[in-house]
Formats: structure tokens, C-alpha cells, sequence
């Protein structure tokens, strides 16, 4: 993941609503969640989370379906669990190798 891209996929996590947003549909679980429960879980508007759903459904990380004519929001695990695995490889792996003095 070149340096660009990795800060472009962080800016996903700038804001707090945007985190809260990702923790309350992480728990709610494959089923997602409805944009009113979504408000509720978040205690934050609906008008409020229109741009962090707008922002991480551009990077991704979220996906959006229509269930019996209602948007049910779900986290793209796949896409979250690479982000996570490519930042920990690189930055806590590869760090404790970097720093292991030599045998």
C-alpha cells in the first residue's frame, strides 16, 4: 500500500462520527443496521450522517442495500479486515523484526 493510499484509507477514521458510525454497524453484526437505527446507535441525526456515510461508503468500507424498500448499511468487513491486516504487517510486524537485534 503506497504511502497516498494509506493515508487516503485513514482519513476514513478522521472523524469521530465516522468511527462510531463503523463501531455501531461492527456490532450490529451481518444484519446491519437502517440509517434511523444507525441514528439512534450513534445518537446523531440522520441529516448529520449522511456525509461520514457518503465518505466511507467512497472508501469503501461500508456497504449499502436496500432491504423491503429501507437502506441497510453494512461494514465491508473484507475491504476493513485487509486495511487492518496490511497496517499491522507493515507497521507492528515489520517494526518488532526492524528492531530484534540480529542472531
Amino acid at each position: 500500500m503506497e504511502p497516498k493510499q494509506a493515508a487516503h484509507i485513514l482519513g476514513g477514521f478522521a472523524t469521530e462520527k465516522r468511527v462510531r458510525i463503523l463501531k455501531a454497524l461492527m456490532s450490529a453484526g451481518p444484519a446491519g443496521l437502517s440509517i434511523l437505527d444507525l441514528s439512534r446507535a450513534t445518537d446523531t441525526t440522520v441529516v448529520d450522517i449522511g456525509p461520514s456515510l457518503e465518505s466511507l461508503a467512497s472508501l469503501d468500507m461500508i456497504n449499502i442495500s436496500l432491504v423491503n424498500n429501507e437502506r441497510v448499511l453494512v461494514p465491508n468487513r473484507k475491504v476493513l479486515n485487509e486495511i487492518f491486516s496490511e497496517f499491522y504487517e507493515r507497521y507492528v510486524v515489520q517494526k518488532k523484526k526492524n528492531s530484534e537485534p540480529p542472531s
